[in-house]
């Protein structure tokens, strides 16, 4: 029997918010088939479609563990489910097959209101089995990336070509539509794709130019991350804030640059192109990244300097925090953080992850600031330093980490 048609016996969960049966995890007490309600401060109600068929309420007795990934860039969206098999079912009868389809949402209820998020739809990837206990994961990937743009690695020249009529191409050929947000009118006299697939090709091309890709169901969307940086944050996020359960920060200074530099010699033209980008709010680095990559004019040699230079330089202060669950957040916004000095002001959101286990529903944010943001944070943190006693270990990169109302230099 395989897992779309497995029909399980047992007691089956009902909620009020729907006449549709769902798995629901709660805080303090989980256990398989009846769920005891204590609160419902941090649950969640996860709905599951496996291969056309909801088996939500067939898989609730065995459900210890989920989990969802959004990823604002570079990488595909995960879903991953941890299922207890005491008995052994799984490991025989109902046991998942690779490349099994999952669309899955996440339902949390507040009070009078509920809130849906869906999660989108999933290509099981890998199915891993542990003992002991005797438990099943399925790790499942964005079945958009499980598509030729992922899968198919291809060989060929563009010439005198736009950005945004070669993104087009990669849209149309793999049967997505293009979704673009942002300026893509650079003109290649020639760029060369050598063996490499659509969509790790469009990612690099892109890189170059502040744009981000991502592939959604039915489209492949590409975005100005600086744009997206610029935008209103979603919300303020304080160190007070009863949502929040922990958070940690890190500054570091490995790898980060003043300058950037590219450098190349075109054969066919017998021209040197040199260009150069100069981060001005860069404190204390003197470092140079120096790029020897091919380059077709000198526009495109200062494009690249300076959208490198961004690109490494969004590593120097990252953060992740972990709040009680909320399907409104999600990658690719932007929160301002109150109340954690040097580390206060406004962040990208990177990675958003929503689980659910028998801790209960929480949600997860990897954080990075942008270029602009980090000097405002440290000058308000200086000001408000001196009657504060830091101490603790020096890691081997001089990075800076927070935690609660300690920081360690």
């Amino acid at each position: 029997m395989c897992l779309a048609t497995a029909r399980i016996n047992g007691p089956r969960i009902f909620t009020a918010c729907s006449p549709q049966r769902h798995i629901h995890v709660f805080l303090h007490h989980f256990c398989f088939g009846d769920v005891v309600i204590i609160t419902q401060a941090r649950s969640a109600i996860i709905n599951i479609v496996y291969s056309g068929k909801d088996i939500s309420e067939d898989l609730a007795p065995y459900l210890t563990a989920f989990s969802f990934t959004d990823n604002a860039k570079d990488k595909s969206d995960d879903l991953s489910i941890t299922l207890q098999d005491s008995r052994g079912e799984w490991l025989r009868d109902w046991t998942p097959q690779k490349s099994d389809t999952i669309t899955a949402s996440i339902i949390k209820q507040d009070g009078t209101s509920t809130l849906s998020l869906p999660c989108g739809t999933f290509t099981v990837d890998q199915i891993d089995y542990s003992l002991p206990p005797h438990t099943l994961s399925i790790k499942a990937v964005s079945s958009a990336v499980n598509s030729t743009i992922a899968q198919t690695k291809k060989s060929r020249h563009w010439e005198n070509e736009t950005l945004s009529s070669i993104l087009g191409r990669i849209a149309s050929e793999n049967n997505f539509a293009l979704r673009l947000e942002g300026e893509a009118g650079h003109v290649f006299e020639r760029l060369d794709q050598t063996e490499q697939t659509d969509l790790d090709f469009a990612r690099e091309v892109c890189a170059d130019y502040g744009l981000a890709v991502k592939v959604q169901p039915g489209k492949l969307w590409v975005y100005s991350k600086e744009d997206f940086e610029a935008q209103d944050s979603a919300c303020e996020i304080w160190s007070t804030d009863d949502r929040l359960i922990s958070a940690r920060f890190s500054s570091k200074s490995a790898k980060v640059y003043k300058k950037a530099k590219v450098v190349y010699h075109h054969p066919v033209k017998d021209e040197e192109y040199e260009g150069e980008y100069e981060d001005e709010d860069e404190e204390g680095s003197g470092r140079e990244l120096l790029i020897h990559e091919r380059v077709e004019s000198q526009g495109e040699a200062e494009s690249k300097a300076k959208e490198r230079l961004i690109e490494a330089n969004r590593a120097e202060i990252t953060g992740s925090l972990v709040l009680v669950g909320d399907v409104s957040l999600a990658a690719g916004i932007m929160v301002t953080l109150g109340g954690f000095g040097m580390f206060s002001g406004r962040h990208f959101v990177n990675r958003c992850t929503h689980k659910a286990d028998g801790g209960g529903f929480t949600t997860t944010l990897e954080l990075g600031q942008p270029k602009g943001e980090k000097n405002k944070g440290r000058k308000s943190a200086r000001k408000s330093s001196k009657s504060k006693s830091r101490s603790g270990n020096k890691g081997v990169s001089g990075e800076i980490f927070y935690e609660g109302e300690k920081y360690y230099k």
